[in-house]
């Protein structure tokens, strides 16, 4: 589980999505694959993968996605902690962008350079109770290039106030959804879990 690499080409055959901006606006129809972990709350990890959206339409998205089940909110997702990273269309170009959800959604975005084509490398890293999320390309010459392109402090506090050994359950995986069109097809390559050492430094 700690060192699985893998790829996923999967496809949204209906109009989807999975977004909470309020209470009365819950969406959670984005299809989602995805492995259970369960963890320590203290536990760091991080998710990677490359994300392909070859898409034109608005909204159509392929994403990391992670989320964090809370056994006390409802069985829908409803009010559950989740975060989704990856490609997005918005007014005919490509974004890379963040959705974070805790309990209701806000979003960033970032216009995608022309040198991506239609893919980008996504990490998603929590540390202690904070979530890091970092994209990266090649630019002109080859060489790679890491951006921070959102931090959350204190997204993943523990359920239980104080209590770093508490085990957790958490969703990781990747999604892909399009709410404006009937077929969305994406594709996860080089999908990567790890598990991180408590004394590792972060370097952004």
């Amino acid at each position: 589980m700690s060192n699985s690499v893998v790829k996923w080409t999967f496809y949204d055959p209906t109009s989807t999505s999975t977004h909470s901006p309020e209470s009365s606006a819950h969406r959670s129809s984005g299809p989602v694959v995805y492995q259970t972990v369960r963890l320590s709350s203290s536990q760091d990890w991080k998710l990677s993968g490359l994300v392909r959206q070859e898409g034109t339409e608005r909204f159509q998205q392929t994403t990391l996605f992670v989320k964090r089940i809370n056994p006390k909110e409802g069985a829908n997702g409803e009010g559950q902690l989740w975060l989704k990273s990856g490609i997005e269309n918005e007014g005919g170009r490509k974004y890379v962008g963040v959705v974070a959800t805790n309990p209701f959604s806000d979003w960033n975005v970032s216009p995608l350079s022309t040198e991506t084509s239609s893919s980008v490398d996504i990490e998603i890293e929590k540390v202690g109770p904070d979530m890091h999320v970092y994209y990266s390309y090649p630019d002109a010459s080859g060489k790679q290039q890491r951006f921070l392109l959102r931090e959350k402090k204190g997204f993943a506090l523990p359920l239980s106030a104080g209590d770093k050994a508490q085990e957790e359950e958490w969703w990781i995986g990747a999604m892909v959804c399009g709410p404006l069109t009937d077929e969305t097809k994406g594709e996860v390559h080089d999908w990567k879990f790890e598990l991180l050492k408590a004394d590792r430094v972060q370097s952004h």
